[in-house]
């Protein structure tokens, strides 16, 4: 398999996976949401301090959901600006970055448009916004990295 068809079917698989828990509802979203942070979070919690009770444990969960939530988002997105721009270096496409980014914020925004059309859901122009953060902080570590490199050469 060719490196490009593998950049294809990767950038179209994380795209669909974006889709794919785009298309939760609110109450299967949060669900899901806060059952990873209980299970994770809450055993960080009962290592640290394994006598903390239950109701201060829970206000410490709930303290960092958003907060959470919102690295996640910025997550998925540095994954998608590197598999974004890992396939069109490939093709030898000019403006990379800028291209990679706008592909990736016409994503972001694509996404909150459809979860419009989810129950329980919404479309928040903050999300798109963190969705970009992520996105232009893999672009910025890939064009920084590459003039230190250039520079030491």
């Amino acid at each position: 398999m060719t490196k490009k068809i593998l950049l294809w079917i990767l950038v179209i698989f994380w795209m669909s996976l974006i889709f794919y828990f785009s298309s939760f509802n609110g109450i299967d979203s949060t669900k899901q949401s806060q059952g990873f942070l209980y299970n994770t979070l809450g055993k960080i919690i009962d290592i640290v301090n394994p006598n903390i009770d239950v109701e201060k444990k829970d206000l410490i969960i709930q303290r960092l959901d958003t907060p959470i939530r919102k690295i996640a988002h910025a997550s998925v997105y540095f994954i998608l600006a590197i598999l974004v721009y890992l396939l069109l270096k490939e093709y030898n496409i000019k403006k990379i970055y800028l291209t990679s980014f706008i592909i990736c914020f016409l994503y972001a925004c694509s996404d909150e448009i459809h979860q419009l059309y989810v129950s329980d859901r919404s479309g928040e122009l903050l999300d798109v916004l963190i969705d970009s953060v992520g996105s232009v902080m893999l672009l910025l570590f890939i064009y920084l990295k590459s003039k230190v490199i250039v520079r030491s050469k």
